[in-house]
């Protein structure tokens, strides 16, 4: 299998997983906004996101050096080595987890009453989303340790089939024979708990690493060495992916970022495809850029931006030209979310495509550059929530994160087109993108047709057309 064929396989995978995890986590959204409302819809978004935040200080960026460094061992000559690097990675992170817990949970009061000025509920979902963080924190940097074997399907399996499943029946089950509250706190309890053992079990089948080799293993400062600009770099990322939500509240109320969340999680649906390519993509680039293969690295940026290109038009073209229909998914209250969700989806499109080259950057050992990019991203986008968020509320927040995105998404390319001499432009995508074109007139010319019709029935129809359009076009064009 060569090297394409490979990126082909897991990707596949990996996508498989994504849409299904994605699917029910979209589902999981839209039940909870119509059961338990706008208010406790905001409510669960803002400890949502502070906790995905803290979970990010919490691995201090070890998910990317572990998946680095394993990825250029060799699981069968280096297997002491592999076991002795894991043990090390996820005993930092127990204990960088357990840290940020205590201060959580210690500092939530002054957060939700002080900052937040949010109401009691929010800081009792908080405290017990807190308790998850070292479970969900070891299940991650296991999932990325797999990961660093060049096999996807343990993490794909536990993190988007059995975790996703577990949110989702967990969530109904409690509003259902409990109450609200309980279907907002309990899923995130039972996930946390179910991910971290079914991730151990996998990673002890794959690198025979037992529990007591994690406590007995050293500190490894050579990989906390390079991980921990990844963390300032991912968490400037979360935050800036996050931080409209939280400015949101902010500067207005939870019901405010009750409307604006589920736009947010429908655009974020065209990350899956980012998420499917890079997971693969990555650690075989780390292994090429080890052996000096420019040429091989140069034609997988350009191969894999191509294949998020194709994926990413046709999804992106129904949320951009139905985006009321949409939102009515959710509910009639929603529907004032319409052009936010357009906003956004053009802002994941440009991310997905234009983040190949970033994962160049970080895999060849530019960690310092990568944690610049994010610190430059970061700061314009706050000063952007500052500036649009009181005057236009939800649409200044789009428009916040839009141009943040496409800033960042930009200099990424440049300096990877300047210092590894790579670029992700091809003549080869002029055809999903003419074939994109076609796809957008004929969306749009159904519209008044179809517009009329129950939103389950409008949304099957127009996407049922956009995948017909789209592949007989580049069937046409003899796609490569």
């Amino acid at each position: 299998m060569n090297i394409a064929q490979k990126i082909a396989k897991e990707s596949t995978i990996t996508f498989s997983g994504l849409l299904y995890g994605n699917l029910n986590r979209y589902l999981y959204i839209v039940l909870l906004a119509r059961w338990v409302g706008v208010e406790y819809l905001g409510i669960y978004s803002l400890a949502n996101s502070i906790i995905l935040i803290a979970e990010v200080l919490a691995k201090m960026g070890l998910e990317t050096g572990i998946m680095r460094f394993v990825s250029r061992l060799d699981p069968q000559q280096d297997r002491e080595q592999i076991k002795l690097v894991v043990g090390s990675a996820l005993k930092m992170t127990s204990f960088f987890s357990l840290l940020v817990m205590a201060i959580l949970i210690l500092g939530s009061g002054w957060l939700v009453y002080s900052v937040l000025d949010e109401q009691t509920l929010l800081r009792t979902v908080l405290i017990v989303f807190a308790l998850t963080i070292p479970l969900n924190a070891f299940t991650i940097v296991s999932a990325f340790a797999t990961q660093g074997f060049k096999l996807l399907k343990y993490k794909v399996f536990a993190t988007q089939i059995v975790n996703p499943t577990v949110i989702l029946g967990v969530m109904v089950l409690s509003f259902l024979f409990i109450s609200k509250e309980a279907a907002i706190i309990l899923p995130m309890v039972i996930k946390g708990i179910i991910g971290c053992v079914l991730m151990y079990f996998f990673l002890r089948k794959l690198s025979g690493l037992r529990f007591n080799e994690i406590l007995s293993a050293p500190f490894n400062k050579q990989i906390l060495t390079f991980s921990y600009p990844l963390m300032f770099v991912t968490i400037l990322q979360t935050f800036m992916h996050w931080m409209d939500i939280l400015m949101l509240g902010y500067f207005i109320d939870a019901g405010t970022v009750g409307l604006y969340y589920p736009a947010a999680r429908t655009a974020g649906l065209l990350q899956l495809l980012l998420l499917s390519f890079i997971s693969i993509y990555a650690p075989i680039l780390s292994q090429l850029h080890s052996k000096g293969e420019m040429g091989e690295m140069s034609r997988l940026c350009k191969l894999v931006s191509r294949w998020i290109l194709t994926f990413a038009i046709p999804i992106s073209l129904i949320f951009v030209l139905y985006p009321a229909k949409v939102m009515l998914l959710f509910g009639a209250d929603y529907i004032v979310s319409a052009p936010v969700l357009v906003l956004l989806t053009g802002a994941s499109f440009i991310q997905a495509v234009l983040s190949v080259p970033g994962a160049a950057l970080t895999m060849s050992g530019y960690t310092q550059l990568a944690l610049w990019n994010s610190l430059g991203a970061f700061v314009l986008n706050i000063i952007l929530n500052v500036v649009l968020i009181p005057r236009f509320g939800i649409y200044g927040a789009a428009w916040a994160t839009m141009i943040s995105l496409v800033t960042i998404g930009l200099a990424r390319v440049i300096e990877v087109r300047w210092i590894l001499g790579l670029s992700f432009l091809s003549r080869k995508m002029i055809k999903p993108i003419l074939a994109g074109a076609i796809t957008w007139w004929c969306l749009w010319r159904i519209r008044p047709i179809v517009m009329d019709y129950h939103t389950l029935v409008t949304l099957s129809v127009v996407s049922l057309l956009s995948c017909l359009v789209y592949g007989i076009g580049l069937w046409v064009m003899k796609f490569e």
